[in-house]
């Protein structure tokens, strides 16, 4: 497995494809967050966010205008 690579990549809906018809937002996600070490994942919010509470709400996406703190108060 690549060193840079999330490890929540296999089941993140923005790896996996949940910007259908949105190829180049997609691939910019990607190379930016998901495929950059530690500095990427930890600008993530959807990473940020499963680190510190086991899950993500589906559409959050990773420069999401929300605060982290936010997010996780949304999920209850």
């Amino acid at each position: 497995m690549n060193a840079n690579l999330c490890k929540n990549y296999e089941k993140c809906p923005i790896y996996t494809g949940i910007l259908q018809g949105k190829e180049m937002t997609s691939k910019l996600y990607r190379e930016k967050y998901c495929e950059s070490g530690a500095e990427g994942w930890n600008a993530c919010k959807r990473y940020v966010v499963k680190e510190r509470t086991g899950k993500c709400p589906q559409n959050t996406l990773p420069n999401s205008t929300k605060s982290v703190e936010e997010i996780i108060a949304e999920l209850g």
